[in-house]
């Protein structure tokens, strides 16, 4: 491991940003004057370049974003734990300006979880770290805390259960495999090339635009998902990682769970859940506990998939009170 490592970690740098990068950090300050500097850069990991924007000192806490997104979904929360921490909000393989690998074996959630380990490392070296993620991110989060438990201090998820026992949910529950069916839409050539024409307007609008219309997101920050999404690969990325690990329900078998079919998660974990959510069957919430030792379950009421931008102030309290539980 020790040696995997070394192998594996290169210095970071900095520069060689995008106008759409360089605009979002732009956005962001501008938003949040005076919260702690945000600043950007790339970490090279298992020969993928990895995006990121940092801020704060502290405790590092990591943030993965889902699909469709990129680092910008975590505004509010930079903005509320850079006070405290040092935060890194990635963009994920296949995002915005990190590295988009045509490969499907590149998007295993396996390889995705080494690569967060290796980033880790790079960040913080042995040091335990603070883990947050929302849908994609938040079930490789979990995956990550049971594949490597002892380098994770806390677990945050946010609107998404692990990646096995979706598994579960899309071989035994027929309203997940019915919330589910766009899954196998995705994947299709033909659709991944009707959401990438005209700028990525058809995702950006199915994702984005209600966020806008109803002033989560102003107009600006609107088109910077829109920008994101447009580069070129981003979309393919995005469903790159259904593509590599959501088989068709028939298909499903126990090689496909990841790290194991029901390993326990042995780190305090807080899941915030929006009662409104419609991805994923909130029946998942009653079976969570026998995957999780240490959990915490918050629920926020009327907010829907992406809780923390519609429900910012909600979300960022129970974030701090959860991290606070034994630190403050």
């Amino acid at each position: 491991m020790v040696v995997r490592v070394i192998l594996s970690l290169v210095a970071l740098c900095f520069g060689g940003l995008s106008h759409a990068a360089s605009e979002a950090v732009k956005v962001y300050s501008q938003l949040y004057p005076s919260s702690p500097m945000l600043t950007e850069g790339y970490a090279q990991v298992a020969g993928r370049r990895l995006h990121y924007v940092t801020a704060g000192e502290g405790p590092l806490v990591i943030m993965h974003h889902g699909f469709p997104g990129f680092w910008y979904v975590w505004k509010n929360q930079i903005a509320a734990l850079s006070e405290s921490y040092r935060v890194v909000a990635l963009d994920g393989l296949g995002a915005n300006l990190s590295d988009k690998p045509q490969q499907l074996w590149a998007y295993d959630i396996g390889r995705l979880a080494e690569g967060l380990d290796l980033l880790a490392q790079q960040l913080a070296g042995d040091e335990p770290f603070i883990l947050i993620g929302h849908d994609w991110g938040g079930a490789l989060a979990w995956s990550y805390a049971q594949q490597y438990p002892q380098r994770l201090h806390k677990l945050i998820v946010l609107n998404a259960p692990p990646y096995n026992l979706f598994l579960d949910l899309l071989r035994e529950n027929k309203q997940q495999q019915k919330a589910s069916t766009y899954v196998e839409v995705l994947k299709q050539p033909v659709v991944e090339y009707m959401l990438t024409a005209g700028d990525a307007y058809l995702i950006w609008r199915s994702a984005y635009q209600k966020a806008v219309g109803r002033e989560f997101l102003t107009q600006r920050e609107g088109e910077l998902f829109r920008q994101a999404l447009a580069v070129p690969g981003a979309v393919a990325g995005g469903i790159n990682w259904y593509r590599a690990n959501v088989p068709k329900v028939d298909h499903i078998s126990v090689e496909d769970y990841w790290p194991r079919s029901n390993p326990v998660v042995r780190v305090p974990s807080l899941l915030v859940w929006g009662e409104k959510d419609k991805t994923f069957v909130p029946e998942f919430l009653e079976t969570l506990p026998g995957y999780v030792s240490d959990l915490t379950i918050e629920v926020i009421a009327g907010a829907g998939h992406k809780p923390n931008l519609s429900h910012p102030q909600q979300v960022n309290r129970l974030l701090r009170q959860f991290l606070c539980d034994s630190e403050c």
